[in-house]
């Protein structure tokens, strides 16, 4: 049966293939010797599933040659690529002295060490980001020692190989590499700049100087993701109080979530570091280190305090500054162990996807703004109104009068609702008439009467077609003329009542509307918010903000005697439900944020428990 290993030795003829080195995020990673030079190299693949994906190879060809373009000190440099028989190969420099991470948990790192690894680490980003190429996996496992112990760059782009400019996580939701020193804009899928790289590598360094990640790890790798992208960490002045806090500010600024408010470059970051480094421990503070810093004049000199080769004295300490570590005084990783991760190797290409296809990380910002615009533009619908309501009819002017008033030759007739409406008819020939109270051009209430002679021809009183306890102020009747010859004949005209509506039925409907609607907007909002996303709150939030859209509407009725027409009311409902609707898509995004909090804290409940039973 061919191994990889058999694989390998038949694409690179002209190396001996020795062991195998290790597993990585790259696949398997093979030691060899050049036959003639003699020079011994480390082979890294693409894992095979991958490889045979044409984008990727054409990714990995790319990337290869940008990373053989990259000469620097702390890059470990590419000597060769080899695409044969589906394999995708690179042939590295190879580095005896182990990675960051081994040292981390073997040895542990002084303040100074780890500020060391880190400003060598600036300085190969730096590099790098000059020829264009992110790194996108700053940690400490992607970091090696040669055999001087020089600090260097390994795995360069291979997030980038496989996934383009995504972020890949498995169908199941798990991130593909480790997820503890992913930038927010990384987590949610945007555009990643030198500034993502700069995120990593202050993650790194606040762990190397604390032993604990800005985040804690757990062992939901979504629930990490979800930390990096909307929450804060906790200060390395409290996580490590002894790291002088120009340093551990300067840390904080590299963990910014909004990438404009990080340092711009990683040398810059660099720099940042490399200053109160100085300031705190000295001018010689590398040299017992043993961490060469090369490659980065800038860099070099704010560590060393050199300006235009003039040696700078450092600064006296501040009273308020916390004290650096003592000599000798190292840190640990607080969970030893490699942190449990997926890599590309242990996965097939269709089980991963883009995170942004997996989950939804978006903020909640949005569907607020929108929901806020919808239900104004609904309450300014109501206040004004769309449209009037009906008026007019088959009566011509002249033929009847209502408490005196001709309806067909004004506006809104005022009328005492306490007592019966006079109604006087000439030049028809009727014998009753007929007032009722409609409703959008339904008929609610009615009153008849009979017609008698009177001394302007034919009269009656009749009685108000609705209860003035019901509903007052501006509304639509109807004043009807039956005659046995000629048929019925109809018009609709506005009516004013003198009585306040402030008093009546419809008032109270209003306030009970009102109260209600609100309630339950309230209680879907607050549910939605902490992660129930239950049918009830989903679809119970749009029509709860319809009832409060007629609510309003209602509102206008009884405050500003605006009279509400079907146009209004429907046109309100709509938009206050398509408010309601975006309020909830904004509360599930808020929500979404609430269960992994939760979820985060009861795992921390659990682990803590967890230590004080096992201690």
């Amino acid at each position: 049966m061919t191994t990889a290993a058999d694989r390998i030795r038949a694409a690179l003829s002209g190396y001996d293939i020795g062991e195998e080195l290790g597993r990585g995020g790259c696949g398997v990673v093979m030691s060899a010797t050049h036959r003639i030079l003699q020079r011994r190299v480390a082979i890294k693949q693409i894992p095979p599933q991958f490889a045979e994906d044409p984008v990727i190879r054409r990714r990995f060809l790319a990337e290869a040659q940008l990373m053989a373009s990259i000469v620097h000190p702390h890059v470990v440099p590419v000597y060769d690529y080899v695409e044969q028989d589906g394999l995708c190969l690179l042939v590295m420099e190879y580095l005896p002295g182990g990675t960051v991470a081994e040292r981390f948990r073997a040895e542990g790192f002084d303040a100074s060490s780890a500020i060391a690894v880190a400003l060598a680490c600036a300085a190969g980003l730096q590099a790098a980001h000059a020829h264009g190429v992110l790194h996108r996996d700053i940690k400490p496992a992607n970091l090696m020692f040669s055999a001087n112990g020089t600090v260097k760059l390994t795995d360069f782009g291979i997030a980038k190989i496989v996934g383009g400019d995504d972020t890949l996580v498995t169908r199941a939701g798990e991130i593909v590499g480790t997820p503890s020193y992913i930038a927010p804009e990384q987590a949610r899928g945007q555009e990643v700049t030198p500034a993502t790289d700069v995120y990593a590598l202050a993650t790194m360094v606040y762990q190397l100087l604390s032993g604990v990640l800005p985040f804690p790890p757990g062992e939901d790798s979504m629930a990490v993701l979800f930390m990096h992208a909307f929450e804060t960490p906790t200060p390395l002045s409290e996580a490590a109080p002894s790291v002088p806090r120009p340093i551990a500010d300067v840390v904080m600024r590299g963990l910014a979530t909004d990438p404009s408010e990080r340092f711009e470059t990683a040398e810059l970051f660099g720099v940042a570091l490399a200053e109160p480094a100085f300031e705190s421990w000295g001018s010689n503070w590398l040299t017992p280190v043993g961490i060469p810093i090369v490659g980065s004049e800038t860099i070099v000199a704010a560590a060393t305090g050199q300006r235009l080769g003039v040696l700078t004295p450092p600064s006296p300490p501040s009273v308020t500054a916390a004290p650096p570590l003592p000599p000798g005084s190292r840190v640990k990783p607080a969970q030893p162990g490699p942190e449990p991760r997926v890599e590309l190797a242990d996965v097939d290409r269709g089980d991963v996807a883009p995170v942004q296809e997996i989950v939804k990380f978006r903020s909640p910002r949005v569907p607020a703004l929108i929901s806020a615009a919808l239900g104004l533009i609904a309450v300014l619908m109501a206040l004004i109104g769309l449209g009037t309501p009906p008026r007019g009819g088959d009566l011509q002017p002249g033929t009847v009068t209502v408490a005196g008033v001709d309806p067909t030759a004004t506006g809104d007739i005022e009328i005492d609702m306490s007592k019966p409406v006079p109604v006087a008819v000439s030049g028809l020939a009727a014998d009753r008439v007929q007032l009722s109270w409609s409703v959008f051009g339904a008929q609610v209430g009615q009153q008849e009467a009979s017609l008698v002679p009177g001394p302007r021809g034919l009269a009656a009183d009749v009685s108000v077609p609705v209860n003035p306890y019901v509903v007052a102020g501006q509304m639509t009747w109807q004043l009807t003329v039956m005659s046995p010859d000629q048929g019925p004949r109809t018009y609709l005209f506005g009516v004013r009542s003198t009585q306040s509506a402030l008093t009546t039925a419809l008032a109270v409907a209003v306030v009970v509307l009102t109260l209600f609607a609100a309630a339950y907007v309230e209680s879907f909002v607050r549910s939605l918010r902490r992660g129930r996303s239950r049918f009830s709150g989903s679809f119970g939030l749009p029509l709860a903000a319809v009832g409060i859209g007629i609510a309003v509407v209602g509102a206008a009725w009884v405050l500003i005697g605006r009279e509400p027409t079907v146009a209004t009311v429907v046109a309100t409902a709509l938009t206050a439900a398509a408010a309601g609707l975006a309020a909830t898509v904004g509360a599930m995004r808020v929500g979404y944020k609430y269960r992994y909090r939760r979820a985060r804290r009861a795992r921390e409940r659990a682990l803590a428990l967890k230590r004080l039973r096992e201690g």
